[in-house]
């Protein structure tokens, strides 16, 4: 049994790796964040429920999976992701370890060495999720310089992930 204070604790030292998860079934970070929030409430309520932090995990990442499926059918009718069987084996071999804490540092890193303009160009696309015409009107530019650009970055910040990588590693 565990106390509502630890199911608390537990689920926020693993956020990134749920929010992560979530985001792999939804296909929408933000979507993801507020459905971890609402899981979270929901596994707090229940904390007498879990056995284990284990437990408590398995749990969270089934429930805010079919959470996630549940919202995209309800908003858009049908849901064309990951195939259930696929999702359960991502879910029983998703990491539980700190290693994504790394990770993310070490793309923190690469963004900011990328210019101001270029955070700005990634933000549009990928955070507020507009679409390379409409990016490319917003930062009054062709739509082939957005998806240049885009494909520049996508190295440069992959060339640096694999750098941090190999530091990391020795």
């Amino acid at each position: 049994m565990l106390s509502p204070e630890h199911v608390a604790a537990s689920l926020f030292a693993q956020r990134n790796s749920i929010v992560a998860f979530v985001t792999t079934v939804a296909r929408n970070f933000h979507l993801a964040e507020d459905l971890f929030q609402e899981v979270c409430i929901k596994a707090i309520g229940r904390a007498a429920e879990f056995e284990s932090e284990v437990h408590l995990l398995h749990w969270t990442r089934l429930s805010a999976r079919n959470r996630a499926i549940d919202t995209i059918r309800r908003t858009q009718g049908e849901y064309h992701g990951l195939s259930p069987e696929t999702l359960d084996i991502l879910a029983a071999d998703w990491p539980e370890s700190p290693s994504r804490d790394l990770a993310l540092e070490a793309l923190e890193r690469c963004l900011r060495k990328i210019t101001p303009n270029n955070r700005k160009l990634l933000r549009m696309r990928y955070f507020e999720e507009h679409s390379c015409s409409e990016v490319a009107q917003r930062m009054q530019r062709k739509i082939e310089s957005v998806y240049q650009a885009l494909s520049r970055i996508h190295k440069t910040l992959g060339d640096c992930m694999r750098a941090q990588n190999l530091k990391e590693a020795q």
